[in-house]
């Protein structure tokens, strides 16, 4: 049985209907997997690295879980990155903590697919943007296995209609399996 560690980067999951979902569902579909939520385990962003680093060495799968934020990981992410993966535990010469573990990386996107194309208004495909996380996992060592990701999960409190929540929630749902899938492939 392989050790899964997921590191949920959602800044305010409890306002989350997508992330929450997709956490939920790998939750019921693969119950062994560890899941990290950064926001509840580091509300003032102050991040026990031991304790982190500690989660991630036992890990044959590493999986980070997030919403794209302008681009890229949300900042509480992003902030985990720069503090957990330290020179010379993560990466550098004497840095191979991560090496030959797993990698997943699975976000939401809040906009249409048909947006990011050379022609739309992202002028780029979803997956141009995720080049700085296939370098970083490059970088630790980390075996790079896929970008899961679901366009239009955008949800709106009072905008958002019901049948539009219910559509999420199973795109939600659709994603979160094909992750399980993924894993139990390794």
């Amino acid at each position: 049985m392989k050790n899964i560690v997921i590191i949920s980067g959602h800044p305010c999951l409890k306002n989350s209907v997508a992330n929450k979902t997709i956490l939920d569902e790998i939750a019921k579909l693969c119950p062994q997997a560890e899941i990290r939520k950064l926001d509840e385990l580091y509300p003032d962003y102050k991040f026990d690295v031991k304790a982190e680093q500690a989660a991630l060495e036992k890990a044959d799968v590493i999986i980070f879980q997030y919403p794209t934020h302008w681009y890229s990981v949300p900042g509480i992410l992003k902030l985990y990155i720069d503090k957990v993966m330290e020179h010379g535990w993560a990466y550098g010469s004497k840095g191979t903590a991560l090496k030959g573990k797993s990698f997943i990386a699975s976000t939401t996107v809040g906009a249409p697919e048909n947006l990011y194309s050379a022609e739309g208004a992202m002028k780029h495909k979803v997956d141009e943007f995720y080049f700085g996380l296939q370098q970083y996992a490059a970088l630790c060592g980390l075996d790079f296995k896929k970008l899961f990701y679901t366009c239009a999960m955008m949800y709106v409190p009072g905008i958002t209609t019901d049948a539009q929540k219910a559509e999420l929630i199973d795109k939600a749902k659709k994603q979160a399996a094909d992750i399980v899938e993924c894993i139990k492939a390794l």
